[in-house]
């Protein structure tokens, strides 16, 4: 058992405080150990896989100020690789696009063309060095 499970959540609310997050989580995992909360999404960090289980199990889908999150494990970025945020991208462009496009500076290992009504515009790129 693994001390610190990290959770991605996603589709948050703009209203929603870490605060708030951490009383969610701690409702149904036990004690939340750590909540970084951006714009649309939060890592929460809990104790052990256990916790974690049940915050998925009862959470990924859960209506918080009308909108449904998601709650899934937290994938580490690879090794030797790099993410880049890209501005200013049509909302017509598509991650296969995109990819082909920075393919020409080196490789490519994860390409997203976010598609969130606040981030309409906004891409991220992951390119091994």
């Amino acid at each position: 058992m693994r001390p610190g499970i990290k959770l991605f959540v996603g589709n948050v609310p703009e209203e929603a405080t870490a605060e708030e997050l951490s009383e969610l989580f701690a409702g149904v995992a036990g004690p939340v150990l750590g909540v970084a909360l951006m714009k649309q999404f939060a890592f929460v960090h809990l104790r052990d896989e256990a916790a974690a289980a049940r915050a998925i199990t009862q959470l990924n889908g859960h209506q918080l100020h009308g909108r449904r999150i998601v709650v899934e494990p937290s994938r580490p970025r690879p090794t030797n690789t790099c993410k880049i945020f890209v501005g200013n991208v049509s909302a017509a462009c598509t991650s296969g696009e995109l990819r082909s496009l920075f393919q020409q500076y080196g490789t490519v290992v994860e390409c997203d063309v976010v598609k969130a009504p606040l981030l309409t515009g906004v891409a991220f790129s992951c390119f091994c060095y």
